[in-house]
């Protein structure tokens, strides 16, 4: 979802997505939602996302979503502002998380420099004390996973499909529309052209209008 190429290639995802579901899942324990914890809101794509997917999603399903935000050591580095979330999923659980792979691999690579040998032993303190932080929102993870019930998702292709039903009337609904205003156009433009050159009084020429435009499409 989405994906800098287009709208097209969102639809194409979400099809993709619920095509997967359709023929592979029958039930969904857990969405998680990753997002990154120290900027104060969820960036547009990820908003975009929770949008588009809010459609096809049942709402019993949102006792099922959570979120992760990563670069969240600790709570003073969470910058995230809870009511940017969209209010459906306010309630939903939050975990911190900092990925503690990524803080080793950057001790390993300065491991070996001379500056920095007074501050290994901190250094490698705070690596440990990111791996077991990691550890336990892992557990607390888990631990949500397994008190969830299931949720069926032969709703979520329902709604899908009632969305591609809707978005299909809306589309030949103002296609009708465009096409009405380009009749009309078309009409007062002739109109315009009898008033020069005929002496047909106004009136005649308002009901002239009225008829040559169908009921439905009167503007």
């Amino acid at each position: 979802m989405a994906d800098t190429r287009g709208i097209e290639r969102d639809e194409s995802h979400k099809t993709n997505i619920v095509t997967k579901i359709q023929k592979h899942i029958d039930t969904v324990n857990v969405i998680l939602i990753l997002a990154n914890g120290t900027v104060p809101r969820l960036n547009v794509s990820t908003s975009y996302v929770l949008s588009t997917l809010s459609v096809i999603f049942p709402k019993t399903l949102a006792t099922n979503i959570g979120f992760v935000f990563t670069n969240v050591p600790n709570v003073l580095a969470w910058n995230f502002v809870p009511t940017t979330i969209p209010e459906v999923l306010r309630d939903a659980p939050r975990f911190p998380f900092d990925n503690p792979i990524a803080l080793q691999r950057k001790f390993i690579s300065i491991n070996n420099d001379p500056k920095m040998k007074k501050d290994k032993k901190q250094l490698r303190k705070t690596v440990e004390e990111s791996e077991q932080k990691a550890l336990g929102v892992l557990v607390d993870l888990f631990d949500l996973l397994d008190g969830l019930e299931p949720q069926p998702t032969n709703e979520i292709v329902y709604l899908y499909n009632l969305s591609q039903t809707i978005e299909s009337l809306i589309t030949n609904t103002l296609a009708q529309v465009d096409q009405a205003a380009a009749k009309k156009v078309e009409i007062d433009a002739l109109i315009a052209e009898l008033k020069v050159n005929s002496d047909v009084s106004p009136s005649t020429l308002f009901l002239l209008w009225l008829n040559l435009i169908p009921v439905g499409n009167r503007v």
